[in-house]
């Protein structure tokens, strides 16, 4: 079994996140999710944008998912201090196409 640590975020990435739940759900693998929290309505609950508790759980996970949390300014910033927490230094989103596929630009 696989753990994943999920952290939904703020506004929109509440509800991406619940939508990448359930195509995950939907490939029937056997994945246990635990959640944590990070972002500014977190910052608002606990004083603080990603807690050690999240970051601990990160660290104990085969993978996370990251919705879109905002920045509190003046604050640290929850995803940079967790690419620093786990040595990360690029935001890499890959993307392939899928033949048969129309796209914008091909």
């Amino acid at each position: 079994m696989k753990k994943i640590v999920v952290i939904p975020g703020d506004g929109i990435g509440k509800e991406v996140m619940k939508a990448a739940l359930t195509v995950l759900d939907a490939l029937d693998l056997d994945f246990e999710y635990e959640f944590a929290e990070a972002g500014h309505e977190c910052f608002q609950k606990h004083g603080d944008t990603i807690p050690e508790e999240t970051i601990k759980l990160v660290k104990r996970a085969d993978a996370t998912l990251f919705g879109a949390v905002t920045t509190v300014p003046g604050e640290k910033s929850a995803i940079i201090t967790l690419r620093r927490e786990l040595d990360l230094f690029v935001n890499l989103r890959p993307v392939r196409s899928l033949p048969g596929v129309g796209g914008l630009y091909g």
